[in-house]
């Protein structure tokens, strides 16, 4: 009983404390209210304006940076990837996938996937990358050299 008197008078004695502090700190606040200077300012409305630009450029970049590495495409276990895709429409892509060691070509469109062959060789994935890989001015030179023979 003791115990709980004291409780009782330490929180008495702590909100009366608390509760000049904030009455002191309330009259130093309405003096405080007057402004001088208008409270936004056209420098601190350039900064906040900047400082969200700089965030929306960093979302920005960390958004191409994920897709261009390829971070998006996630693996089960490494048994199934992506091997190529190709752009057979605004919303529609033949996409040739590796599962395990069996290739299988599938339809997507925005309503379905559907498995249009099952390649019972496989696509051999060097002659993939080595032609995806080749630069624009390569690709330049093939153009212009079947030109020329043409």
């Amino acid at each position: 009983m003791k115990a709980y008197l004291l409780k009782s008078v330490g929180l008495l004695w702590l909100s009366l404390w608390s509760a000049l502090g904030f009455s002191a700190e309330q009259s130093n606040t309405l003096a405080a209210k007057t402004l001088t200077t208008p409270p936004v300012s056209t420098s601190a409305l350039l900064e906040t304006l900047l400082g969200l630009f700089i965030v929306l450029a960093c979302i920005a970049f960390l958004a191409w940076l994920l897709r261009r590495t390829g971070r998006f495409q996630t693996t089960a276990n490494g048994e199934m990837k992506i091997i190529t895709s190709l752009a057979l429409g605004p919303r529609e892509r033949a996409v040739l996938l590796q599962v395990g060691d069996q290739q299988i070509l599938v339809g997507v469109t925005s309503q379905s996937v559907q498995t249009l062959h099952i390649l019972e060789t496989p696509v051999s994935t060097t002659t993939i990358k080595n032609n995806s890989n080749s630069t624009f001015s390569e690709k330049f030179q093939q153009i212009m050299q079947q030109r020329a023979k043409s």
